[in-house]
């Protein structure tokens, strides 16, 4: 039996807050796939040795990604707007403390991740000549460092879309708990 799985008489407060704790999880999980993921494919091509025009071409693929993903998120939610929320991550820290602190430094860590394994992808470019050194520094890593930002800034809109949905969840199973908690005195 999971904390969802629990009725409001068994215990209450752990059937109200359960969105929030389960919203929480799902950042972690998140966080903990992404970082995965986007250090496995750093180093890839180290352990591949990939062909050197293979090579340069896969160093922006995870730019692209995370451009991709960008965009995906903002499409989401768009389309499916959270509830207006103030201090999401305040309020999940009043249902777990711990929780949320670990969801925002897995979330750190995930974005500093992120950044650090395209620093390693494009410190083993293969810059053999003066343009291909000024074609990184001045075109490649200002790119780079946009498409990171724009990952940034989706998956922080994401985490607090999640949270802002859970706790208007939370909120709703309070109603109903206490709508039901007087039903249940008057027809005594």
């Amino acid at each position: 039996m999971t904390r969802t799985d629990l009725s409001p008489e068994d215990d209450p407060r752990s059937f109200i807050e359960a969105p929030v704790v389960a919203a929480l999880n799902g950042i972690v999980a998140r966080a903990l796939i992404g970082l995965s993921v986007v250090g496995a494919s750093a180093t890839l091509p180290v352990i591949l040795r990939m062909d050197i025009r293979f090579d340069h071409r896969y160093h922006f693929l995870l730019p692209v990604a995370w451009v991709v993903y960008a965009a995906l998120t903002a499409a989401i939610l768009i389309l499916r707007p959270p509830p207006r929320e103030a201090d999401v991550w305040d309020r999940a820290a009043e249902v777990d403390a711990s929780l949320a602190r670990l969801a925002r430094r897995t979330s750190t860590l995930m974005m500093t991740g992120w950044l650090a394994s395209v620093a390693v992808a494009l410190s083993l470019h293969h810059l053999v000549s003066a343009r291909e050194v000024l074609v990184t520094l001045g075109i490649v890593v200002p790119l780079t460092l946009d498409a990171w930002l724009l990952a940034v800034l989706a998956w922080n809109a994401w985490c607090r879309a999640s949270l802002a949905r859970a706790e208007h969840d939370a909120a709703d199973r309070l109603r109903r708990y206490w709508a039901r908690a007087v039903h249940q005195r008057e027809g005594r």
